[in-house]
């Protein structure tokens, strides 16, 4: 019915709306889009001393991330074989949303001394303006001299160029950036501990669309999944 309601509408079947009802229905829609925010706040402001404490239990397990983004399906398939090294040191992976915009937020990847680069923290902004248009901003990596992989790849027609650290480090807003960015921030954060305790061969990503919880409204629940391991995560025979 809404389905056959909303073509009838793009095809101009129900005639033209009463500029009232459209100008009250505009109103209302602003004011759904405002209470949606305020639930946004309030979940930020809920989840931050959970996700802290969360962090230092993470901490305490050797390489952490690297297995999380090893395991997830989507983020796997850009992490490249010199990738896989650089991983090895991230300390953290932050996820913060911007509290005044539901499409705003910046995944923040922390790491411990390494050989390639001299960043502590690399920052990665996703940014929809106030005319709707995509921005991204990137830290600029200041490679050790001589370790920037991510020049010396060389590409052919059987050759991906698909690099992590090389996407985390540009500013293209494409569509397939901007879907790598937002599995880091429905799944990658706060799905950590789910991804990391199932085993690689899983099928997780399906299971968990079908179960909802890679909405941004559905993270309490899952939440409260993260502080043990799920029963029906056993590994399969």
């Amino acid at each position: 019915m809404a389905a056959s309601l909303h073509s009838e509408i793009e095809n101009g079947g129900i005639g033209t709306i009463d500029e009232a009802i459209n100008e009250e229905m505009k109103a209302i829609n602003q004011e759904i889009e405002a209470a949606e925010l305020e639930i946004a706040k309030q979940q930020i402001k809920v989840f931050k001393p959970i996700y802290e404490k969360r962090k230092k239990v993470f901490k305490r397990i050797p390489k952490f991330w690297s297995q999380v983004l090893t395991k997830h399906i989507f983020v796997s398939q850009y992490l490249a074989n010199d990738d896989d090294s650089v991983v090895q040191y991230i300390d953290d992976i932050t996820v913060e949303k911007d509290e005044n915009s539901l499409e705003n937020f910046k995944i923040i990847l922390s790491f411990s001394e390494n050989e390639y680069f001299k960043n502590k923290e690399l920052v990665k902004e996703f940014i929809v303006d106030a005319d709707g248009q995509r921005k991204i901003k990137s830290t600029p990596i200041d490679w050790i001299e001589g370790r920037d992989y991510t020049k010396k790849r060389k590409v052919d027609e059987e050759e991906d160029d698909q690099s992590f650290i090389k996407w985390f480090s540009e500013e293209n807003t494409d569509d397939s950036s901007w879907e790598l960015g937002r599995n880091f921030k429905d799944e990658v954060y706060p799905q950590a501990w789910m991804i990391y305790v199932t085993d690689v061969t899983e099928d997780y990503d399906e299971e968990d669309e079908e179960e909802g919880i890679n909405q941004d409204f559905d993270e309490e629940e899952s939440e409260e999944e993260e502080l043990e391991v799920p029963n029906k995560r056993a590994k399969h025979n």
